[in-house]
């Protein structure tokens, strides 16, 4: 909330202060100023006049409180902060319309009922998208960037960084992961882990499970990426392992030949891949034509390649698996989704729908502004009760980054993956 407004009584003077959106305070006589630009309205000493007088500045004062807030009866817009036809867009997409047809039927938020705001189909950029969910004044918050790249890029955006946060809007990302993201701004939450603690874990798995000893890494050359593989290396090193190979590769100019054939030669016990599906599939080929049969393990960012059978055997980081989801929630979740569209939701639906609830959630519980949307925000895990989610518990911890959410190292099993 923005805005606020007090009464200064003099001897022979009433004085009404207000402030809305702007940076500075000014001093306009009576009759009142368009209420963007009001700052301090001087009320004549007549007794009855001011009377009035106040009595009218008060009516527009609460027309016009500059709150941010959907108007009453417009119903709680969520926006889809994706870009349309991106990888995953359809999966973000159904998780939120899932969770707002949930949140509906268990009330709205007191009376209102919430809606989704998709971006235009025009849109082909993550800036655009952003520019378009913030300036609607009906978008409560948005569910999105999945993207980590998109993410970094489109917060001083959503957090209306030019304006010093006056039309600023919570963005709740279901799979960002990159720990740059970690305290970017009071605006952006996430539901997934940063890639910091993925990495860890993944690196501890393939010590511990696989008892692996020397890795082969090809990253994806971008922040995702480079972030995964040093966080990697790093663990995978004081846990007495060596990296053999730490080599970066761009999408779509990259010889995947020369890759399979260095990793042959080293001989690695596993490959590291933190990049995209259709890109692990590539390598996957070339390995297996070098006759390479050391594990692949894909990062978070692989999981589209389970479809594919020759990716069968391979496995990837995974930040929610279908059979392993065991909260109320997910009970209340699973078989819709499944009667709907005939298959299992992925971590892009399910988490996608957990944004969208905790955001839901939050103001249903009384926080109908955007400003005191994030502060709502905030206390959840910390004096507030944490939020029941399809992939368990949603807490945030002081840099806004989920508490305590663990991932699943899954192996691609004849189409389909399973732990």
């Amino acid at each position: 909330m923005c805005g606020f407004a007090g009464f200064y009584l003099g001897k022979r003077r009433i004085w009404l202060i207000a402030k809305a959106c702007q940076p500075r305070w000014r001093r306009r006589p009576f009759p009142l100023p368009d209420p963007g630009r009001l700052r301090c309205v001087r009320l004549l000493p007549s007794p009855q006049i001011a009377t009035r007088q106040l009595v009218a500045v008060t009516t527009l004062l609460a027309l016009f409180a500059c709150t941010r807030g959907p108007a009453a009866g417009t119903g709680l817009a969520i926006g889809v902060g994706a870009i349309p036809g991106s990888p995953g867009y359809e999966q973000v997409v159904r998780g939120v319309e899932m969770a707002v047809a949930r949140l509906n039927e268990t009330g709205g938020a007191g009376g209102a009922r919430f809606t989704v705001r998709l971006p235009d189909s025009a849109a082909t950029s993550a800036v655009r998208v952003a520019q378009q969910l913030r300036d609607d004044p009906s978008v409560i918050a948005v569910v999105g960037h999945p993207e980590s790249g998109n993410t970094v890029e489109v917060m001083p955006i959503y957090a209306d960084a030019e304006h010093a946060g006056v039309n600023g809007v919570v963005a709740v990302s279901p799979t960002a992961s990159s720990p740059r993201l970690t305290g970017i701004s009071p605006w952006f939450f996430r539901v997934a882990p940063s890639d910091a603690e993925v990495a860890r874990d993944a690196a501890r798995w393939v010590l511990d499970s696989l008892g692996a000893r020397r890795a082969a890494i090809v990253y994806r050359n971008d922040s995702y990426g480079r972030d995964w593989s040093a966080t990697f290396a790093r663990t995978f090193s004081e846990g007495f392992g060596d990296v053999i190979m730490r080599d970066p590769y761009l999408s779509g100019v990259v010889e995947w030949e020369a890759y399979a054939a260095l990793i042959a030669k080293l001989e690695p016990d596993v490959v590291l891949f933190p990049g995209d599906g259709e890109d692990a599939l590539a390598l996957i080929r070339a390995l297996k034509a070098r006759k390479v049969t050391a594990p692949f393990v894909g990062g978070d960012g692989t999981e589209t390649m389970s479809s594919d059978a020759d990716a069968v055997g391979a496995r990837y980081v995974a930040f929610f698996r279908a059979e392993r989801a065991t909260s109320k929630e997910a009970m209340e979740f699973l078989p819709k989704y499944r009667a709907k569209y005939q298959q299992d939701p992925d971590m892009f639906a399910a988490l996608s729908y957990d944004a969208a609830l905790v955001i839901g959630r939050t103001v249903a519980a009384g926080a109908r502004t955007r400003g005191s949307l994030r502060q709502a925000l905030e206390k959840i895990g910390n004096g507030a009760p944490s939020v029941d989610g399809v992939a368990g518990r949603i807490a945030f911890d002081t840099k806004h980054d989920i508490k305590g959410r663990s991932v699943v190292i899954t192996q691609v099993r004849a189409g389909d993956s399973t732990p």
